[in-house]
């Protein structure tokens, strides 16, 4: 899985002055997909990645960002630009850590995967989105899937597919024998479970229940 920190804004579609210069610096696995979440709504005012760097840990990229920049939170991953300098802080700070700078263009012609048939995947994800601040937040339901007595992380997006070491599935048996099976013992599966009730969240190890799907 490939891994992303960002820092974007939002903007009215017809052009009109937007009082509130706040910026918004977070992080995700498929960017466009992120810029999609944060702008879901009929309302004029959207929401834009400004710009978007490839990182090797984007959790820890993050954090240092945010502890920086702590004097000018507003709430959350919201931080004041009153002075029209963040986006360039934010440069400066993703050239000299050596991040790798992207383009939004680019990410959405290669990151826009269809969303799975199997429609638990995103009954889930929705579930948790509407439900938790901190699946809402980052875009993501981090999932825990244990096998053969180790615990491996698996991350659930809102396109309803899993992702787990690069790859990406779009069903939990998938997941299973290509994935896990695969990655331990390095021939894929042939057996497994295709049941939600095999993950747990990784937040509070709650496990999943099987949801009920139209």
């Amino acid at each position: 899985m490939e891994e992303y920190i960002y820092i974007g804004e939002h903007y009215d579609v017809l052009n009109r002055g937007i009082i509130i210069n706040d910026k918004k610096i977070g992080l995700s696995d498929t960017p466009p997909r992120r810029e999609k979440e944060l702008t879901r709504t009929k309302s004029p005012v959207k929401y834009r990645i400004i710009e978007v760097y490839k990182v090797d840990d984007m959790k820890r990229v993050e954090n240092l960002l945010h502890a920086i920049l702590d004097s000018r939170r507003v709430d959350g991953e919201w931080f004041r630009d009153d002075d029209d300098t963040l986006v360039g802080d934010f440069i400066g700070f993703m050239d000299k850590y050596g991040a790798e700078k992207c383009s939004m263009e680019e990410l959405k012609s290669i990151n826009e995967t269809p969303k799975t048939e199997d429609k638990r995947l995103i009954t889930v994800f929705d579930k948790f989105v509407n439900t938790d601040p901190v699946v809402k937040e980052e875009g993501m339901v981090r999932l825990i899937r244990r096998y053969k007595g180790v615990d491996y992380d698996v991350i659930l997006n809102c396109a309803g597919i899993l992702c787990f070491k690069g790859g990406e599935y779009d069903t939990p048996n998938k997941l299973y024998n290509n994935g896990i099976v695969k990655y331990v013992t390095g021939k894929k599966g042939g057996s497994g479970t295709n049941q939600m009730t095999q993950f747990t969240l990784k937040t509070t190890g709650e496990r999943l229940s099987e949801p009920v799907v139209d």
